[in-house]
């Protein structure tokens, strides 16, 4: 369901290895997830909210949205009334417990150097932060990291310099306020950028975003909020398939890179998973404790679950407060798995370095990296019989190498060090 208040737009088998049983699948609950998004134009724009909806839809999640993204407003007043001293803001906060509130402010306010904001910007904030704690404490905030103009805001600028301190301001900010959560889209922006040069994130204004821009952004947002990948999700929301699933995958891995997981603060939000042997446990710092295999509600109220099946498995935990949050899945593996196809479709990976694989097979796919916990640490898609494989930035150990062709999966282990 979506609710609007806005203006028209301008608008990814080898024996004796291990392989992964389910590579995707709905991880949320049928309970639904409300999500509101206050913004302008930048979120407008081809319309993030119902792009973010769909992608949603695509991955089995039921979701509630409601937006008000009138062009030129801030969380400030400035060219109109800002959203925290406007009535219909104020009446969408307090409709509904929302699990998350999307706060896209002006992105001129950020485009300064770290840790210049001016302090009604910054106090306008703060008071928009404490209405929505007001209206439901366990409100996630998640503050909009996005673009500044293409080129940058002035002579020697440049797009990507521009992004990065719109970046470590919403970083600043978030920090000196309540230290919520913020979405990377800028910095998905800057991969996609190198990945997809010939794709315009731009409108044609070179300020708001093209399609492909606001679908890079509701993809980045949906990571943040689900924790899942959405690479192989179906929905493309008009943008070419192939642009659409690379930037999926451009969007869960900015999300989760080691680069910004943390510093955006989402691994505050984020039980981590151990795994040993068949047991996986998270911290035994929370009052309740769900697990769930392949969506499904298992087990009882514990910090660890015993694994019996292969599927994914992640977790939602709730602390004194009532305020709820959950895990990344983790994917369970089986051995002893043989793929008949192996053979004749040429799979093969060999070591160049220490850390530098070569990946040959017939067929194309996506290639998902897999630590022994089971995170998926990296997607990427392969077009080319053969392809590179760069752990360079990979901690030492082994890792589980899956091509997913059609209804195919090839697997292979390797070892960093």
């Amino acid at each position: 369901m979506i609710n609007k208040n806005k203006k028209n737009p301008k608008h990814i088998i080898m024996r004796a290895t291990l392989l992964i049983s389910v590579l995707f699948i709905s991880l949320i609950t049928n309970a639904q997830t409300k999500v509101l998004f206050l913004g302008n134009s930048f979120t407008y724009t081809f319309d993030v909210p119902a792009l973010f909806s769909g992608l949603a839809s695509s991955a089995g999640i039921s979701v509630t949205i409601d937006q008000n993204t009138q062009a030129g407003m801030a969380v400030a007043d400035e060219q109109i009334i800002g959203h925290v001293n406007d009535a219909v803001s104020q009446s969408k906060i307090n409709s509904q417990q929302w699990d998350y509130v999307v706060v896209q402010d002006n992105m001129g306010n950020y485009v300064n150097n770290i840790g210049i904001i001016s302090s009604t910007c910054g106090n306008a904030n703060v008071a928009l932060y404490n209405m929505i704690k007001a209206n439901n404490p366990c409100t996630r905030i998640i503050y909009f990291a996005g673009w500044g103009p293409s080129g940058g805001v002035s002579s020697g600028d440049n797009t990507t310099a521009c992004i990065d301190r719109i970046h470590g301001n919403m970083i600043y900010l978030n920090n000196g306020i309540g230290q919520e959560i913020v979405t990377p889209i800028g910095k998905a922006w800057n991969s996609s950028l190198t990945q997809l040069p010939s794709v315009n994130l731009y409108y044609s204004d070179n300020v708001h975003p093209s399609l492909e821009g606001s679908y890079l952004a509701a993809a980045t947002i949906f990571t943040t909020i689900f924790k899942i990948d959405p690479t192989n999700l179906t929905y493309n929301g008009t943008v070419n398939s192939t642009t659409a699933q690379t930037m999926r995958t451009i969007a869960f891995n900015t999300v989760t890179g080691t680069s910004y997981f943390t510093t955006t603060n989402l691994s505050a939000y984020t039980p981590i998973i151990s795994q040993s042997g068949a047991v996986l446990s998270v911290p035994a710092s929370s009052t309740t404790y769900q697990w769930y295999q392949n969506g499904n509600a298992i087990g009882s109220n514990s910090n660890s679950f015993t694994v019996t099946a292969n599927g994914d498995y992640y977790v939602e935990v709730t602390n004194s407060g009532g305020c709820s949050m959950s895990s990344f899945n983790v994917n369970i593996f089986s051995t002893g798995i043989e793929n008949a196809d192996i053979l004749s479709d040429g799979f093969n990976i060999l070591s160049m370095t220490s850390n530098l694989f070569e990946l040959s097979s017939a067929s194309m796919g996506t290639i998902s990296i897999f630590d022994m916990q089971g995170k998926r640490v990296s997607t990427l898609e392969k077009r080319n019989e053969k392809i590179d494989l760069d752990l360079s930035n990979s901690t030492a150990g082994i890792y589980l190498i899956v091509l997913s062709s059609g209804n195919s999966k090839f697997s292979k282990k390797i070892s960093v060090f």
